[in-house]
């Protein structure tokens, strides 16, 4: 089998080793994974096909480097909800009938609407408010619990995250934060404080679950070089959390992460890239394996079957 990643994410090969560990996998298990950089893609439409002297004849409106887009078995966007061009690729793609698995667009990275679309599904959080002015901070200062934290509506693992110890904090770290125009994110900070607990969901199914205690000094585990992280069960509940993040999600996999509290659990993020080192090591599994072998399944189904439906609006439910 061929598949084709089609990803800006190529900083996650060098940094987090996830793209490079499924790569080698996929040569272990004789298929072609290909890495492909939607900003290397020209779409191009209109015109007569192989007509002489044209100076650009169509053959296929999908160019890569030049050339017709690779063929493929299978081929599967890993792209941000906001970055038109990727979709565009990965929409005609699919329009002119290669096999596309297309993965919803949610808003990872922005973290005021990923909020508000986790609400929605009914889906467990922290509580959370936002703010468009600094000034805005005096509103709900009296249903803060402290400490308490604050992040910017752009940016993920631990860019612009402040935990605000009092409430000159946080008009101050508000003021900082809203420069700009930027709205700000205040959410309740809940214990126990440096652990989560993540899991990597294939499918819909959870492969592995994982506890993860973060260094001294962090509020929550880092992506990678936590002090501890070791195997763990999870409860009907948190497996059914984890999976219903998975479905708004709908992609082929992903990472859930959440947090066991007195209240019960609550979720904290989806990640589409995850670093596999630590959840690989603790569980003795080779999880990228798993991840190449799900979506060979994916590129083997008949032709005229629909690989995973592109969910728009519907509840966690499925209703």
């Amino acid at each position: 089998m061929k598949i084709i990643l089609l990803t800006r994410f190529h900083s996650q090969n060098a940094v987090s080793g996830f793209m490079s560990r499924l790569l080698s996998e996929a040569v272990a298990l004789g298929h072609v994974l290909q890495l492909i950089n939607p900003d290397e893609v020209v779409l191009q439409f209109g015109g007569q096909p192989g007509v002489p002297g044209g100076a650009f004849p169509i053959q296929f409106p999908v160019l890569w480097q030049g050339s017709a887009f690779p063929e493929a078995d299978l081929v599967i966007p890993l792209c941000r909800w906001n970055d038109t061009h990727t979709w565009q690729v990965a929409e005609t793609l699919q329009a002119v009938g290669r096999r596309v698995v297309l993965h919803n667009k949610i808003p990872l990275g922005d973290n005021v609407t990923m909020a508000r679309l986790m609400a929605r599904w009914g889906l467990p959080i922290p509580r959370s408010w936002v703010l468009a002015q600094p000034v805005q901070a005096a509103i709900v200062l009296p249903e803060l619990k402290f400490p308490c934290l604050m992040r910017s509506r752009y940016g993920g693992a631990g860019r612009k995250l402040i935990v605000a110890q009092h409430s000159g904090e946080v008009f101050g770290y508000a003021e900082q934060l809203c420069r700009g125009g930027q709205s700000v994110m205040i959410q309740d900070l809940p214990e126990p404080l440096g652990e989560d607990i993540r899991a990597l969901v294939i499918g819909e199914v959870v492969a592995v679950a994982v506890r993860r205690i973060a260094p001294e000094g962090f509020v929550r585990p880092r992506e990678n070089g936590n002090s501890r992280v070791n195997v763990v069960e999870l409860t009907p509940k948190e497996t059914e959390l984890m999976a219903g993040a998975a479905r708004m999600y709908g992609g082929t996999f992903c990472a859930v992460s959440l947090l066991r509290t007195q209240q019960g659990p609550v979720l904290l993020e989806v990640s589409r890239a995850p670093v596999l080192a630590e959840m690989e090591m603790a569980s003795k599994l080779n999880l990228a394996k798993m991840v190449v072998e799900h979506l060979v399944t994916l590129a083997g189904r008949p032709k005229q079957e629909n690989v995973m439906p592109f969910r728009v609006g519907v509840a966690a439910t499925g209703r």
